[in-house]
């Protein structure tokens, strides 16, 4: 993992950024198409995966990955998942997705998490058009970016360790 840090400056603090080399990972979750209403129907998607997590085989551990992906044209789709070590025996309605090796750019969102989508804002508007990179977007992986929810995220108070990945080239 590369020891690069950088801040760039947000309303009330710091958005804090390093690059990590990561992957693949394989991911099993809930997936829906991003509309509108996501800002409503995102959550109640986790607590569906909540419900649901017993069902899943081979679970790494309890971290949570939300993922952005590009199903083709104009689409996108949310899916909410766990890190498992492979997909054999997934249960019907559990989807999978691997995340492929490779750089990632890290940005730790401080905030509540229904505040995300101004990091994710900030990372996308004003932080990837004057950084030099470019999203890496492999060929067959439709992954535009990710959110992983960490050891110290605590989904009672949507606060801690919560951090956006971007692939780059």
């Amino acid at each position: 993992m590369n020891d690069f840090n950088s801040t760039l400056p947000e309303q009330n603090h710091q958005l804090q950024m390093r690059f990590a080399e990561s992957g693949p990972v394989f991911i099993a979750g809930l997936c829906e198409p991003l509309s509108a209403s996501s800002n409503q129907t995102i959550p109640l998607l986790w607590q569906q995966l909540a419900t649901r997590a017993n069902e899943i085989p081979n679970r790494v551990d309890s971290i949570g990955y939300g993922l952005c992906i590009h199903g083709g044209s104009s689409e996108f789709y949310y899916m909410a998942g766990y890190a498992v070590w492979d997909f054999a025996d997934l249960p019907p309605g559990i989807n999978s997705i691997t995340l492929p090796a490779q750089t990632y750019g890290v940005f730790s969102h401080p905030g509540h998490v229904t505040q995300i989508r101004t990091t994710i804002d900030e990372v996308f508007d004003r932080w990837l058009p004057g950084s030099g990179h470019q999203l890496d977007l492999k060929p067959g992986n439709k992954l535009h970016f990710f959110e992983r929810y960490g050891e110290g995220f605590n989904p009672q108070t949507g606060l801690g360790d919560i951090e956006i990945w971007l692939p780059l080239k």
